[in-house]
């Protein structure tokens, strides 16, 4: 791969996809959206989505950038861009595969991902989209992904919801079907965002490329200044493209959606777990409403 990739990074819900979808404008990026069996590839069965420098063996390597190769090629495009959030937990993984990569983390306000996550869990998973998944994996790690699978077309069929959906937090066993299904969902959000804060400063204190962390919230309300800083980030030539749509499709409205859905029973559960993670990112949570600041890299 001639240039650097950009890795995409965030929890759940915490707009990845508008994120990707902005980067997808520019002529020279093959954006790729959730290549989960790319970089599972050879670690399919493992408790959680946790992987790190040692998983990264010359095999993996080799493998997820041969993938990612091609896929650019395919694409008859300069560089890569993804996002796939359970790589949130996976950023020394990411860092031994990639040295060089421009690591880009989107934080959220833990309240607002915790209300859509809730509707994802409600709505349930799309069929079309676990076929698609099944498609792309290989036929040797079906098996580990079996169970979730068939758990959630029943769940789907029956119109039940689900039990738990996205990332999968060193510990997220044993919080399902134990812990209420509000601080399941918080203990996600914590679990997801904490474990990458503390890997992105332990690469950063190593000497290594650091990750640029930016705020939703900031992006919604600035969004020209915040992904201009963003591409400069990636070295990214000519970004107008990006810049524009980024102005173009922020919304400002998203940013308090979830004080009209979550109640208070809601809050105060999900309060112990998420609040001491979203004061260290400069969320206030009894603040009356979201004052963009940014957060350093």
């Amino acid at each position: 791969m001639s240039e650097a990739p950009i890795i995409l990074l965030g929890a759940h819900r915490s707009g990845t996809t508008w994120l990707g979808r902005v980067f997808a404008q520019h002529p020279a990026l093959a954006y790729h959206e959730e290549p989960r069996n790319i970089w599972t590839w050879g670690n399919a069965y493992t408790p959680d989505d946790m992987l790190t420098q040692d998983d990264a063996t010359d095999r993996v390597r080799a493998h997820i950038h041969k993938a990612f190769d091609k896929y650019v090629a395919r694409h008859d495009a300069a560089r890569l861009c993804e996002k796939t959030p359970s790589n949130l937990l996976r950023i020394p993984f990411i860092r031994a595969v990639y040295p060089d990569a421009k690591l880009v983390m989107i934080v959220r306000d833990g309240r607002s991902v915790l209300r859509s996550t809730d509707e994802i869990l409600a709505r349930g998973v799309p069929l079309s989209l676990i076929a698609r998944r099944a498609a792309t994996t290989p036929i040797a790690e079906w098996p580990a992904y079996a169970g979730a699978t068939f758990g959630a077309i029943s769940r789907k069929v029956t119109g039940r919801k689900l039990e738990y959906w996205g990332p999968r937090p060193p510990g997220w066993r044993e919080w399902v079907g134990q812990d209420h299904p509000d601080v399941v969902l918080a203990k996600q959000w914590a679990g997801c965002v904490s474990r990458a804060l503390i890997d992105a400063a332990d690469i950063e204190a190593h000497g290594q490329e650091p990750v640029l962390i930016f705020r939703y919230e900031d992006m919604m309300a600035q969004p020209r200044e915040v992904m201009t800083r963003i591409c400069e980030h990636c070295q990214l030539k000519l970004p107008g493209p990006i810049i524009d749509e980024a102005e173009a499709t922020a919304d400002p409205a998203r940013v308090n959606k979830w004080r009209a859905g979550l109640d208070e029973d809601t809050l105060d559960r999900a309060r112990p777990h998420m609040e001491p993670v979203m004061s260290g990112l400069g969320y206030r949570w009894d603040a009356p409403a979201v004052e963009p600041t940014r957060v350093a890299a």
